[in-house]
């Protein structure tokens, strides 16, 4: 029956539950009763309340059961709509995915990856990556600890853009993880916890600048400079951030022990096996040995497009769409010129770094969909209601911390997150007597931050992934006891500073 051409007879054998795994029979009964409960629930009992946070568990829960992001982001996200459209869920579902694939700074973004994945795979192509591995090999030997650290220094330094950090970082370093034979998602553990960490304790940094707006948003602050001066105050009170740091930095000197699953992706790489590596990537972009054009490559050929978008990217005011343009130009001129490449197969580094980055950009667009309808169903008074509802003013930094951390670690709002609750927040707590404003705003973004290190489906935790050769889930469980430990020790802080402070 399984061959027959029949459409029915098709679905009766295939949909049969002794055919399918039950693991997948008993997640999708759980899936179906959720659904169904979450169309019979009133919209005046979503509103506002706990229950907004539901389909965030299912997206979670499925997310756990399947190691698969693309589906769990795209079901649980649907639930949302079912939850709060009701019968309207595919309409809601399909405008939102408008709105945000219309948003011009969302387009920005996209076409900032897409162009991003295109210099990528022409660096690769044109043994710019190889050059530059070979070189780094040369001078400081298989060293992996000089590697990782030179890894996070360098994911560090250029943080003034998560993205940009990220993505560079794993271009550059992935290449020398391989030839001296490491793990990978050591790599991406280092640049994933250095790039936005730092980004977020720079004011003119990304991260940091897109706070200071949202503090100006605030009604009891009267303009940027005051917003300014606020955000320089929460910089000490940002203990998640710098205790993540000092871990991942103590983790690449080698200092910190390997634990958990990196315990066992260093076992498996005695073996030979790459734990996580995604095969994402076909062997039409792998460097060609045998091309004529591409032998006695300088090191340059992947050093300056990184200077150029670096330096595109601070002279264009963070507009990371066109410094990403500028370098493109750039490295495609840089090897024409050179005869690294011709015209033509530059172009087709561009198409296909489109096509390389299509499925980290859905993530996204999906998890801003989420975003939209979080949004529409309360977040901000949600928010607003929690904050108000704690008795003793010394234990809302802490507090704060550990609930914003479990929201952020099933679902990772960033920068929505901030949009949503900063404004409120400066506004509820400077009526309670007795807060201390930026430790209680410290507290906020370090959960921000935390989400944006440990939730599976984070867009940073996406974007790491990819430009350092590895699967999503893998790198989600490999780095979680190094960000789990870090906020259990910026928790003690902030239950200890809430009450000395």
């Amino acid at each position: 029956m399984g061959n027959s051409s029949n459409i029915v007879k098709r679905i009766i054998y295939y949909m049969n539950p002794k055919r399918i795994d039950s693991k997948m029979v008993k997640l999708w009964i759980f899936y179906l009763l959720m659904s169904v409960i979450f169309f019979v629930l009133p919209k005046n009992m979503i509103e506002g309340h706990i229950l907004i946070l539901a389909p965030i568990v299912v997206l979670f829960v499925y997310a756990l059961t399947t190691k698969d992001v693309m589906s769990s982001l795209i079901l649980g996200t649907f639930s949302a709509y079912i939850l709060w459209h009701k019968l309207g869920c595919v309409d809601g579902f399909f405008d939102d995915l408008m709105t945000v694939l219309s948003d011009e700074e969302n387009i920005e973004m996209y076409m900032s990856f897409f162009l991003c994945g295109g210099i990528i795979i022409a660096m690769k192509r044109s043994g710019s990556t190889k050059a530059f591995a070979d070189f780094v090999v040369s001078r400081f030997g298989k060293n992996e600890k000089i590697l990782l650290t030179a890894s996070g220094i360098y994911a560090g330094a250029t943080s003034i853009d998560d993205y940009v950090s990220a993505l560079t970082a794993g271009a550059s370093f992935t290449p020398l993880i391989e030839a001296v034979k490491k793990p990978k998602l050591a790599l991406a553990y280092v640049v994933r916890t250095l790039s936005i960490n730092v980004s977020e304790m720079l004011p003119f940094g990304a991260w940091g600048y897109f706070v200071i707006y949202q503090i100006a948003d605030a009604a009891n602050v009267s303009g940027r400079a005051e917003a300014t001066h606020i955000f320089m105050q929460t910089i000490p009170y940002m203990f998640y951030c710098m205790v993540a740091c000092i871990i991942a930095l103590l983790f690449a000197l080698g200092i910190f022990p390997k634990i958990g699953p990196m315990k066992k992706a260093y076992q498996m790489i005695e073996e030979g096996i790459q734990m996580g590596e995604a095969q994402t990537q076909d062997e039409e972009e792998d460097f060609d040995g045998n091309n004529p054009r591409t032998k006695n490559v300088s090191a340059l050929n992947l050093i300056l497009p990184i200077i150029v978008i670096v330096a595109a990217l601070i002279a264009t005011g963070l507009n990371c769409y066109l410094a990403f343009g500028i370098a493109a130009v750039f490295t495609g001129v840089l090897y024409v010129l050179q005869g690294l490449m011709t015209v033509k197969d530059y172009v087709q580094c561009t198409v296909d770094g489109f096509i390389d980055m299509m499925d980290m950009v859905m993530i996204l667009m999906l998890g801003y969909a989420m975003q939209e309808v979080l949004y529409a169903m309360g977040m901000e008074t949600f928010v607003e209601s929690v904050c108000r509802a704690i008795p003793i003013p010394s234990l809302l930094p802490f507090l704060i911390f550990v609930f914003f951390c479990c929201e952020e670690y099933l679902y990772s709002l960033n920068y929505t997150l901030f949009q949503i609750a900063i404004p409120v927040l400066l506004v509820v707590l400077s009526n309670i007597p007795g807060v201390n404003v930026p430790l209680c705003l410290g507290a906020l973004i370090s959960a921000s931050l935390f989400g944006a290190n440990a939730c599976v489906v984070s867009d940073l935790g996406v974007v790491s992934a990819r430009s350092c050769g590895v699967k999503i889930y893998e790198q989600y469980i490999t780095c979680q006891p190094y960000f789990i430990l870090s906020a259990v020790i910026a928790g003690v802080m902030y239950l200890a500073a809430g009450f000395l402070l």
